[in-house]
């Protein structure tokens, strides 16, 4: 079975916050991201969260805008060695295995911090066998 996150766990670990990858998530197609119908939570796997925290960092770090930091992360995760070639003579590299750890470390530590919030109806109160009171004195 293939873990998911929610949006929170993505936000928390990209530095961004949740708006930020909501919005992210409804205008573009990204990679390990499973979307259902509008009420149902996302399914960020592993593969998912990649793509966000890489896209934040290009988009917030590198100044790239959003439609093109989408292309290049895809790209990027996607190559084997971690470069793609630019126009002319540019090439842009990342260290992966760096990216790895550190991306594992901020969802470690978000995962602590988050707590999903519940959906769907609230769960029944059970009923209190006769005689006994809400509160003991």
């Amino acid at each position: 079975m293939v873990r998911s996150y929610h949006v929170e766990i993505a936000a928390l670990a990209a530095f961004a916050d949740e708006k930020w990858v909501d919005n992210l998530l409804s205008h573009f197609t990204v990679p390990g991201v499973e979307s259902a119908r509008q009420g149902v939570a996302r399914r960020i796997t592993q593969r998912g969260l990649e793509h966000i925290a890489l896209v934040r960092s290009l988009a917030r770090d590198v100044g790239l805008p959003l439609a093109r930091a989408v292309d290049m992360a895809m790209r990027l995760l996607d190559s084997p060695n971690g470069v793609i070639e630019l126009p002319g003579p540019l090439e842009l590299r990342f260290d992966r295995l760096a990216f790895e750890a550190e991306l594992s470390s901020r969802v470690a530590e978000a995962a602590e911090r988050s707590t999903p919030a519940r959906r769907g109806r609230r769960l029944a109160r059970t009923a209190r066998p006769a005689g006994e009171s809400r509160r003991e004195v």
